[in-house]
């Protein structure tokens, strides 16, 4: 019983890694690759903010020659830059998440209606 169990895992883990590839050639897009890829997306979203953020940085430095205060305020402004960067990246993948959570679970429903 027990190892028909771990049995079963490690092939639902293997299976699970061929899909992934299997749902990307799948051209009747009956399965969502979207999300298994969005915890990337949002790690590509945390790297983009941060760029962003230390741009934000480079720039009040730069400006500082010119303007101090300006240049300050452009130094301080970076985190407030990479925070709202942040929220927003998270905000529009977890609305892309609930939407194709719901897309499956209108499809299950569908499917048990089906069958009955």
């Amino acid at each position: 019983m027990m190892f028909q169990t771990i049995n079963q895992n490690n092939k639902g883990a293997a299976m699970q890694n061929e899909s992934l590839l299997g749902k990307l050639f799948d051209f009747s897009f009956k399965e969502f690759i979207t999300l298994h890829i969005v915890k990337y997306l949002y790690i590509l979203g945390i790297v983009f903010a941060a760029i962003t953020a230390f741009s934000t940085i480079g720039a009040g430095i730069v400006t500082m020659q010119y303007s101090f205060w300006s240049g300050l305020g452009g130094i301080l402004m970076a985190p407030v830059v990479f925070f709202l960067l942040l929220f927003l990246v998270r905000l529009l993948l977890e609305a892309i998440v609930a939407t194709f959570r719901i897309a499956e679970n209108t499809t299950t429903l569908v499917e048990r209606n089906a069958k009955l």
